[in-house]
């Protein structure tokens, strides 16, 4: 299995700045879960002829629309509501730059699918680890093996469909990867960029 190379590290000021507002961070997550399960749903549309591609991507979208449930029960236990959705300026900076390249379509979806999975991981393994709120720290800690049991399918899914392009077009998506997240502004939000920084901070 290949490991995905992560090519900006998430600062560890970022988790007290989205902890600032955790419905907030929560609302983005449960979105999260639900596009997630969307795009393996389309995935399954589009790739018909690959049962065996079919059938894990049919599991990733139960198991996000599990998480989904959790999240927004979580929500509404601290007397949250969901709150509407809102444009993945993340996902789609990455889909949309990301199709600029030669690669094939399937092996595009699958490698943003992976660094997205990683970088989801990454973060939740620092919410999870750093955390003030208890409840929130198990919450991600239980949800760190599912995203990197996702994370392993795309990537070896994407190297035994394409194994002549896969290292140098997941070398090219996380170089873009790093660069859209680093850049993005910051939010209470799973994919935000990084907290800007005071001057005593510098």
């Amino acid at each position: 299995m290949a490991v995905t190379p992560l090519a900006w590290a998430t600062p560890p000021e970022w988790v007290a700045a989205v902890a600032t507002d955790t419905l907030a961070l929560l609302s983005d997550h449960a979105h999260c879960e639900l596009k997630a399960a969307s795009s393996a749903q389309a995935l399954i549309a589009k790739n018909t002829q690959r049962p065996e591609l079919i059938s894990e991507l049919l599991s990733i979208a139960h198991e996000e629309l599990q998480h989904f449930g959790r999240v927004v029960a979580m929500i509404e236990a601290r007397g949250g509501k969901l709150a509407p959705v809102s444009g993945n300026r993340y996902a789609g900076e990455l889909l949309k730059r990301g199709s600029l390249g030669k690669s094939p379509h399937l092996l595009d979806r699958l490698l943003v699918a992976a660094l997205i999975e990683a970088r989801s991981l990454e973060r939740f393994r620092l919410l999870a680890d750093h955390l003030p709120d208890p409840e929130l720290r198990e919450l991600y800690a239980d949800l760190l093996s599912s995203e990197a049991s996702h994370r392993a399918f795309f990537l070896d899914a994407a190297q035994s469909y394409y194994p002549a392009q896969f290292e140098s077009e997941l070398e090219r998506f996380a170089a873009l990867e790093a660069k859209v997240i680093s850049e993005l502004p910051f939010a209470h939000l799973i994919h935000s960029g990084p907290p800007e920084l005071t001057s005593s901070e510098l």
